[in-house]
């Protein structure tokens, strides 16, 4: 007892009177007396109830509150020393961390009333937090901020535990136990327009062998790492390293999910189209032949998936011949169909490639129109027959040497 009653907080006789003849509450002491100044960041390991003055800017800031340990912590925040229930209040689940953005905070303040908002312009609101029957250690950040994580200084990488990537680059360390048995596991990227990060595995330390990498581009879709290889490093009792790497900027948020859930598998996604085309789904776009299974991110540690079978048919050459005299040609051919200018005579490959339409192949002949009629093919009396022929862009009809439109007009 005399142990216990020297290590308690002992608050001045003014405030103890004060406390009691205004039947304020019990609270009252610890927090007018016994507060601590909050800023950002704030790391500190917790073992009881600690008091924080704070400042409206600072929780209009958000909240981004990491907490590991094998027990749940508090934060409560106080208008005043004299408020009998906080203003809000936060609770972390063992080894999480929870996101209190900035319209929720402004939310909040709104509840309080002009009054007591145009006070705590002046005087500085309270932070009571505890952890509910552990140890561990705090991390708060502002919202859309998280701790750096190097090679030197990791944080423990915790199944389910969500870890701001506001860095450029993050290296998280896993222990062996933390690997599900099965060694089923995905890891999340959530950003929010579709920035890219990339993610790879090293055994051991941040410069082991490499056991997996990908890119992802998008919320939708997960980095599953092979699950043999997984339960092979929890067996023989290694270190797993994620590196996690984007461009300057960028703000995300990665979690490992162990054991993931599988819901029921969307409709399958199936088609041909022409060459040109493109097709897009779960945020993805592809334009050429493919079949895959696409697995997709549902909600935490949930996902689902379906088939996907595209096709995209080539485009079909199409033959054209355009006679020019060599004049029209020494000051630049313009083809209509593709815009090209063309300075001799000759064949020429062309493509016309255009956003959402289909690809058009022309192989195109420019022949010269002063050569002699006598060039073009000879066709033999016994086997006269009509030929069609699509000539810059036009159908003409050539029949014993001449040309006509379909109209059956003479052209030469």
């Amino acid at each position: 007892m005399a142990v216990a009653q020297h290590d308690a907080p002992q608050w001045s006789d003014d405030c103890l009177y004060t406390s009691a003849a205004l039947g304020l509450p019990a609270h009252y002491c610890a927090c007018h007396e016994g507060s601590d100044t909050f800023q950002f960041p704030l790391d500190r390991v917790l073992t009881d109830t600690v008091w924080y003055t704070a400042s409206v800017n600072d929780l209009k800031q958000g909240l981004s509150a990491y907490w590991f340990a094998d027990c749940s912590v508090t934060m409560e925040v106080f208008a005043f020393c004299t408020s009998k229930v906080p203003t809000f209040t936060i609770t972390v689940g063992k080894n999480r961390m929870v996101d209190v953005d900035v319209d929720y905070i402004n939310s909040k303040l709104d509840e309080m009333g002009e009054t007591a908002q145009m006070l705590a312009q002046t005087l500085t609101p309270h932070l009571r937090v505890y952890p509910n029957g552990g140890t561990g250690r705090v991390y708060c950040y502002p919202y859309d901020q998280g701790p750096l994580s190097t090679c030197e200084d990791p944080l423990p990488l915790r199944p389910g535990m969500v870890y701001v990537c506001d860095k450029e680059e993050n290296a998280y360390r896993m222990e062996w136990d933390q690997i599900a048995q099965s060694g089923k596991a995905f890891i999340h990227w959530l950003q929010k327009e579709s920035e890219p990060c990339e993610l790879w595995l090293t055994l051991d330390s941040c410069t082991g062998e490499e056991i997996g990498r990908a890119v992802l581009t998008d919320s939708l879709h997960v980095f599953q790492p092979e699950a043999a290889v997984l339960t092979a490093v929890r067996n023989e009792g290694r270190t797993l390293w994620l590196h996690v790497k984007h461009d300057a900027g960028i703000v995300g948020r990665v979690t490992w999910f162990n054991n993931p859930v599988y819901v029921e598998p969307l409709e399958t996604v199936t088609g041909v189209w022409c060459e040109g085309k493109t097709v897009t789904f779960s945020m993805r776009t592809y334009d050429a032949d493919t079949a895959f299974v696409d697995t997709v991110w549902v909600n935490r540690d949930t996902l689902t998936s379906r088939d996907v079978d595209l096709t995209f048919t080539p485009a079909v050459t199409e033959y054209d011949t355009v006679y020019v005299k060599q004049v029209d040609l020494n000051r630049g051919y313009r083809y209509a169909a593709t815009g090209d200018v063309f300075h001799a005579f000759g064949d020429y490959d062309l493509w016309i490639r255009k956003a959402g339409t289909c690809t058009r192949h022309i192989a195109l002949s420019i022949m010269n129109s002063d050569a002699p009629k006598e060039a073009m093919e000879t066709v033999k009396e016994p086997s006269i027959r009509a030929i069609k022929q699509l000539q810059d862009g036009h159908i003409i009809i050539l029949l014993n040497n001449s040309k006509y439109n379909l109209l059956g007009q003479l052209i030469y």
